[in-house]
């Protein structure tokens, strides 16, 4: 017993040694992935970030180009009112520019028969009519004439008709043209008014435009710095990718370091444990130690299998089973735990020895139910599935060694030739 324990002891440091060399690279590679990863996300929250304030620029625009509609939709309103009113005007104006002609027409017609009459009435004062010298000479105008009752009643009919419709036709005519002097004012102010509301609207577009015009600047701008982001967080994954791969190198050449180192101690220590043959066990028969072998674990999908991956660049000494996170992991035959602890790659592990030269491994586990020296069944349930040590999700890293001789310094063999899903 105390050789065995001095060799256990050899070997355990032997595996020590083996991961010391790889641990210094292994935890700057795992610095250097927590900062990719805090840089990803910090990334990917700008991109998020970005994201909304495109969104809500590109809702601004959007309804400053609905507003920008309607503007336009009044705009035209406003400018067909003002044709409308512009040919009433000029309509108007026509019209009172007629009317004027017509006023001086009519007055320069009265003042034409005026002037005839008084020369009657000069006729009529050398024929010996006197008293109409003195209306005439009393009369200021013609319309202060024809309100002479004393003339009315000597003037004829005739002249008194036609003076009174003469008089009639100009007051018409001075009554057309206040009315259309009063049009034409209403009109030049609404002209006024629809020209005030032209231009005020003009220059809410003018506004909008500009507005719309740095909306476009402005998204153009964040389209491309979000294309810029999606490049660097592209490139940044990329380069988290190539990390995990380094991650994941190291730990399988620190995993074959350790079964070279534990072997080199185990030949140290004497005995013929340290031979490097590697039997073909494809074909051998399960053991049956203690009641048979079990499959470790509630679900069979693998993700990972035994042997040489050029990925690696060396061996994975084991399978690797895909199980939900807490679910039971089982020894496959019954023994006697060896190692019930942790390690900075394996994680929580169990390692238990079945005798004969047959040790099974069992790594990664979130939580452990037995201990170093338990005796343990076939199915017993001894650990939970985790992703603790080197390990990039929940899973059982199963693993058997034969030819050990009382140590970690046997061979790694195909767990599939002992166990089937």
């Amino acid at each position: 017993m105390k050789r065995l324990h001095t060799r256990l002891l050899c070997s355990v440091m032997a595996f020590v040694m083996a991961f010391s060399f790889s641990l210094t690279a292994l935890a700057a590679d795992e610095n250097d992935k927590e900062e990719k990863e805090q840089q990803i996300e910090a990334l990917q929250q700008e991109k998020e970030a970005q994201n909304q304030a495109l969104d809500s620029m590109q809702t601004d625009k959007a309804n400053t180009e609905a507003e920008i509609a309607a503007l336009d939709e009044q705009l035209t309103s406003v400018q067909g009112q003002i044709d409308t009113t512009n040919a009433e005007l000029e309509q108007t104006e026509a019209a009172l520019e007629q009317t004027k002609k017509d006023l001086e027409a009519a007055r320069e017609k009265e003042q034409q028969q005026y002037e005839t009459l008084k020369l009657r009435i000069k006729v009529m004062y050398k024929k010996g009519e006197t008293g109409y010298l003195e209306i005439l000479l009393a009369a200021e105008d013609i319309t202060s004439l024809l309100n002479s009752t004393e003339y009315i009643s000597k003037i004829s009919d005739y002249d008194s008709n036609l003076l009174q419709n003469l008089q009639d036709t100009r007051t018409q005519i001075e009554t057309l043209e206040k009315q259309q002097e009063e049009e034409v004012a209403r009109i030049t102010q609404l002209k006024e008014e629809l020209e005030g509301q032209e231009a005020e609207l003009q220059g809410i577009l003018d506004e909008k435009a500009a507005y719309i015009q740095s909306l476009n600047a402005s998204i153009e701008y964040t389209e491309d710095y979000i294309q810029e982001l999606e490049e660097n967080i592209s490139m940044e994954q990329q380069a988290l990718s190539e990390i995990e791969a380094e991650i994941r190198a190291a730990a399988a050449a620190a995993e074959a370091a350790a079964a070279a180192a534990a072997q080199e101690a185990a030949a140290s220590g004497g005995g013929d444990g340290g031979s490097s043959y590697v039997p073909d066990v494809s074909t051998a028969s399960k053991p049956s130690y203690g009641g048979g072998w079990v499959w470790p674990s509630d679900t069979t999908l693998l993700t990972d299998t035994f042997g040489y991956q050029d990925w690696r660049g060396g061996s994975h000494n084991g399978i690797d089973i895909g199980a939900s996170y807490g679910s039971p992991i089982y020894a496959a035959a019954s023994g006697t735990v060896w190692i019930a602890g942790y390690s900075s790659s394996a994680g929580n592990w169990v390692v238990i020895d079945h005798g004969g030269g047959v040790l099974t491994v069992y790594m990664h586990a979130s939580a452990l139910y037995v201990s170093s020296g338990q005796y343990v069944s076939a199915g017993q349930s001894i650990a939970a599935v985790g992703s603790t040590g080197w390990s990039t999700g929940p899973h059982l890293h199963f693993g058997v060694m034969a030819g050990s001789s009382g140590g970690y310094d046997g061979y790694w063999v195909d767990p599939l030739a002992y166990v089937s899903p």
